[in-house]
């Protein structure tokens, strides 16, 4: 019978999946063991209370036993319940110990929930990126989109950018949030942990055979919780490489600083507010009254454009970040699309550059790898600053770049990430700090390669003189600059 377009669709199923992995394979175990276990359990009683119904009953002329207390009974009504329950304890504290060992593991990643979509850190090579519910699904998700959802290929399972990992390995998860509770997925993977603003959770997997694995968001993290799925591909440790490889090639590429005209700009816009601004805006730019403001007429998008950009980057209330999302040239188009469609007619644009000059961190990578190309007797020394300076400096760079790991007031998140507030490391010797931030360590990477001599020195003012610590000392720029000379190379450098 063929089902209406109304009709919601699942795939039904009688019994757990085993999964790819030796842990959800164990858990799949554990789960029969215990099932078989209740089915014995269930059978004896009710088979053992049926029977005494039927051939003890009264119209057999049997007459109930008149006692009050057994010994023997209370005793193995007590023996057996707790032999059985020891027994049912045993496999499952082995397989509970297990999904929580993640000792000896060979990556780790970061993963960090967004309303709506995913932020993928790959703590040991710095791969970064964020991924989205793909076009096709996005497109047909809208109201009077005329698609049939049927027709579109793992229909709000798929997405524009899935974490990759190699294959037997083991790899460690940290899982957190940027906003609200969040909850990562993957049936295949035999296990689900949730993301929680200000708190770090664990969990591992190691996957033995190449293949792609689809999950969900499974806590109910707002209006378009169901739109943020989670892709897993597996390769062979030749394909992962080749793949770190080339991601870390595009990521040196940076955004497009060229000049663009108003119409392309508006163009290219489009598309990147149907993917991004869309779900809260709508894709008229009516918004949502009383959740998300209108587009369509907004003092602000028909205000000054740099303060209109300054929101978009900085984000502000439930409206992320974008800064940290999106590339100069892409933020950009956004801009100039939505001052120029969505019912508004402004008729000015912005360039990427000057949107690349508003970043909190000017540190992008098409300013490294140019950095790069200039022959060290070149650099120019940069001008020591006024500690005042370098605090106010500091702030957006450790906003852009520690926060999330040791919160914005540098609590930390315990046991995971130390807080910089009271640090013996950071009230202690200046040397001793900047050495550990130019070398990284542990989950920590070498800031010493990704920040410029300017923001390296104001983020370590900044820690020293804020967030609760008041040591009362500087570090310049010029002193940086010489210990980053003498750094060797970074592996994506060579």
């Amino acid at each position: 019978m063929a089902l209406s377009l109304g009709t919601a669709q699942a795939e039904y199923t009688l019994n757990l999946m085993k999964g790819v992995t030796k842990v959800s394979n164990d858990v799949y175990d554990l789960h029969m063991l215990i099932l078989w276990i209740c089915v014995f359990i269930g059978v004896g009683v009710f088979g053992t209370m049926f029977y005494s119904i039927y051939y003890h009953r009264k119209s057999k002329g049997h007459k109930a036993a008149q006692f009050h207390e057994n010994t023997t009974v209370e005793i193995i009504w007590t023996i057996i319940p707790t032999l059985i329950l020891v027994g049912m304890a045993i496999p499952a504290t082995k397989t509970l110990m297990e999904l929580d060992d993640v000792q000896s593991s060979d990556m780790s990643i970061k993963v960090t929930g967004w309303q709506w979509k995913w932020e993928y850190e790959y703590i040991d090579n710095g791969v970064h990126f964020f991924s989205s519910l793909d076009e096709a699904s996005n497109k047909a998700r809208q109201m009077h989109s005329g698609i049939d959802p049927r027709t579109v290929p793992h229909y709000l399972l798929n997405v524009d950018k899935p974490l990759v990992i190699p294959t037997k390995k083991k790899i460690r998860f940290l899982f957190t949030a940027a906003d609200v509770l969040h909850s990562w997925w993957v049936p295949d993977l035999g296990w689900k942990k949730d993301a929680i603003p200000g708190f770090i959770n664990e969990a591992w997997t190691s996957v033995d055979k190449p293949g792609t694995y689809r999950g969900q968001c499974t806590e109910l993290c707002g209006k378009d919780h169901g739109f943020m799925p989670i892709v897993v591909i597996a390769m062979e440790q030749p394909d992962y490489d080749a793949w770190v490889k080339k991601t870390k090639e595009d990521a040196q590429k940076g955004p497009d600083l060229a000049d663009q005209s108003r119409d392309e700009l508006v163009s290219k816009g489009a598309g990147l507010y149907a993917k991004n601004c869309s779900t809260c805006h709508l894709p008229d730019g009516k918004g949502v009254p009383g959740a998300f403001p209108a587009l369509t007429g907004s003092a602000v998008v028909k205000g000054d454009i740099k303060a209109q950009a300054n929101l978009i980057i900085n984000g502000k209330g439930g409206m992320p970040a974008f800064g940290k999302m999106l590339k100069a040239d892409e933020l950009a188009q956004i801009v100039t699309y939505t001052r120029n469609a969505l019912g508004n007619s402004v008729g000015d644009d912005i360039q990427p550059k000057a949107i690349q000059e508003l970043l909190p961190n000017k540190t992008a990578p098409a300013a490294k790898a140019e950095a790069k190309a200039v022959a060290p007797e070149k650099v120019e020394p940069v001008a020591d600053m006024a500690k005042e300076e370098l605090v106010a400096l500091g702030k957006t760079v450790y906003e852009s770049n520690c926060a999330s790991c040791h919160q914005p007031e540098g609590q930390g998140m315990a046991p995971m990430f130390p807080a910089l507030k009271d640090s013996s490391v950071v009230k202690g010797d200046i040397n001793a700090q900047v050495n550990l931030m130019l070398n990284g360590k542990a989950m920590m990477p070498a800031f010493g390669h990704s920040l410029s001599a300017k923001d390296f020195a104001a983020v370590v003012t900044f820690t020293r003189n804020s967030l609760g610590n008041s040591v009362n000392d500087l570090i310049q720029p010029s002193a940086i600059q010489k210990l980053q000379a003498a750094l060797p190379p970074a592996e994506d450098d060579e």
